[in-house]
């Protein structure tokens, strides 16, 4: 699995840490999902993993990834910049 920038990278900020992250690429992405994710897993969140996996396989664009994983940062109540 191959790294996939995005050209806009997202900052975004967890409303029960505080705690934020920059967001540059589909690996970054994927791995906040399995690894940093609020316990919640809504239909968003299912559709960014299989997408940033699909992403990550070279079967979907970055981009998809990307507003896939942009679905489910508003979904779990992330703070986008």
């Amino acid at each position: 699995m191959r790294q996939k920038a995005w050209s806009n990278p997202l900052r975004i900020e967890d409303p029960e840490t505080g705690a934020v992250r920059t967001v540059k690429t589909v690996r970054q992405a994927k791995t906040l999902l399995d690894r940093h994710w609020p316990a919640y897993h809504g239909s968003q969140y299912h559709r960014a993993e299989r997408t940033c996996g699909e992403a990550l396989e070279g079967r979907s664009a970055p981009s998809e990834a990307r507003q896939a994983f942009i679905a489910a940062a508003v979904e779990a109540h992330f703070h986008i910049q």
